[in-house]
C-alpha cells in the first residue's frame, strides 16, 4: 500500500464521517422542530378549529363553519339562497403569519359557496343593486365577476348557470383584521 493509497481511504473516510454527522444534525434538528410544533383543534356546534403553531411565532389556523350562508365580510346572502351540495364545507377562513415585533401578520381568506333557482341575470342584478361601487364584469360564458379592492383586501363575487342552477361563490382576500 503506497502514500496515495493510504490519502484516498483518509479522504473517503473523513467524507463519510462527516455526511454521518451532517444527517444526524439534520434528525436533531427535524425532532427538535417537530417538537416545538403545537397543533390544537377545536370541535364546537357549527364550526370547527385547526390551530398549528411553529417555533419563532409562526402560525396557521383553519376556521371552518358548517352553516353556510352567512354573510362573508360584509357580503350579503342572496334571498332564498341555499347551501351548495357541491360545497358542503359551508366556508372557511384560513389566516396563517407570524409575531414579529409584537404584530400580527399573515393574510385571510374567507370563502362561502351558495345556489339558487333564480337566473343568473336575476342574482347578478341583485348584487348590483347592493353593491353599486364594485367592478362588475359579464363574461362571454355568461359568468359574472364582481370585485372590490379596499383597506388591504380584496372581494369577489363569482355567479355562474351549473346544472341549470345558478351558483353563487363570494370569497374574500386580505389581513386578518379586514376580514
Amino acid at each position: 500500500m503506497d502514500i496515495q493509497d493510504s490519502r484516498r481511504g483518509g479522504v473517503l473516510l473523513g467524507l463519510l464521517v462527516s455526511a454521518l454527522v451532517a444527517v444526524c444534525l439534520v434528525a436533531a434538528f427535524g425532532m427538535y422542530v417537530a417538537s416545538q410544533v403545537k397543533v390544537t383543534s377545536h370541535d364546537r356546534p357549527g364550526s370547527g378549529d385547526v390551530s398549528i403553531e411553529l417555533p419563532g411565532g409562526a402560525h396557521f389556523s383553519v376556521h371552518a363553519r358548517e352553516k353556510p350562508g352567512a354573510a362573508v365580510a360584509g357580503v350579503p346572502v342572496y334571498p332564498g339562497s341555499r347551501p351548495d351540495p357541491e360545497n358542503s364545507a359551508g366556508g372557511a377562513v384560513i389566516e396563517w403569519g407570524s409575531e414579529r415585533n409584537g404584530k400580527a401578520g399573515g393574510i385571510a381568506v374567507e370563502a362561502s359557496s351558495m345556489i339558487t333557482d333564480d337566473a343568473v341575470d336575476k342574482v347578478a342584478d341583485y348584487y348590483h343593486n347592493q353593491l353599486p361601487n364594485w367592478m362588475f364584469e359579464t363574461k362571454r360564458n355568461g359568468e359574472v365577476h364582481m370585485e372590490l379592492h379596499e383597506g388591504g383586501y380584496k372581494r369577489i363575487i363569482a355567479i355562474d348557470e351549473k346544472h341549470g342552477r345558478t351558483h353563487i361563490g363570494v370569497a374574500t382576500v386580505g389581513e386578518p383584521a379586514s376580514n
